[in-house]
This record gives C-alpha cells, sequence and structure tokens, in this order.
C-alpha cells in the first residue's frame, strides 16, 4: 500500500494532507469558475508557474480530504502570505507523494 498521506504545516498548524483524485477534482471544480476549461494538465503546469491560486486550491483540498470537517475558508486562514514559499514546498510534497513517478512505473511494468 502507498502511503499518500503527507503532515503540512501551515501557521504553526500542523494538518493531513493527501493529493488524489478527489483532491485534484474538488480543486478542479474550484478553479473552473475562472478557467472553464482549466484540466488537470493546466493545473500542474500553473504549480510550476507558482500560481498560487492553483497551489492554494489544491493544499486546501488534499487537507480536507483528511479534514473533512474543515472548512476552505478556516484552512485559508492559516495559509499567511510570508509562508508562501513553504506552502509551494507542501504541494510540490503532496504531488510527489500521490502522484506516480517515473521511477514507479518502471517498477510496475518489472514485477
Amino acid at each position: 500500500m502507498i502511503n499518500d498521506i503527507i503532515e503540512i504545516k501551515l501557521n504553526s498548524k500542523k494538518y493531513r494532507g493527501r493529493l488524489d483524485m478527489g483532491a485534484i477534482a474538488n480543486a478542479q471544480h474550484n478553479l473552473k469558475v475562472i478557467e472553464p476549461n482549466m484540466g488537470v494538465a493546466e493545473m500542474f503546469d500553473l504549480v510550476k508557474e507558482e500560481n498560487y491560486m492553483v497551489i492554494n486550491n489544491l493544499i486546501i483540498e488534499s487537507i480536507r480530504r483528511c479534514h473533512p470537517q474543515l472548512k476552505a475558508e478556516n484552512i485559508l486562514e492559516d495559509m499567511k502570505l510570508h509562508e508562501r514559499n513553504n506552502i509551494t514546498l507542501q504541494v510540490f510534497a503532496l504531488m510527489k507523494a500521490g502522484l506516480p513517478s517515473s521511477d514507479d512505473d518502471k517498477k510496475k511494468q518489472v514485477e
């Protein structure tokens, strides 16, 4: 079993987060208000470009997968502007934990 849950620290608070298809779909749904044709590939490209609207949505929805009782507004309160580099690193950690890498794909093909 893959452990794709990571610890996310925001404003000295600790959350658990999981970037799975549900979190990605919820973030995509939230972003469709702004960009109706935004796909998953476009979202991940925007993460690389440090688009904080996309990054914030991915962080929030990943946290909500492990803490469904939390509202987006509550999590957003802990996402301070001075922590934006930390938040970006957290999204990359979520992507690494939740999405298959080319090494993982090669291992699955060998097995």
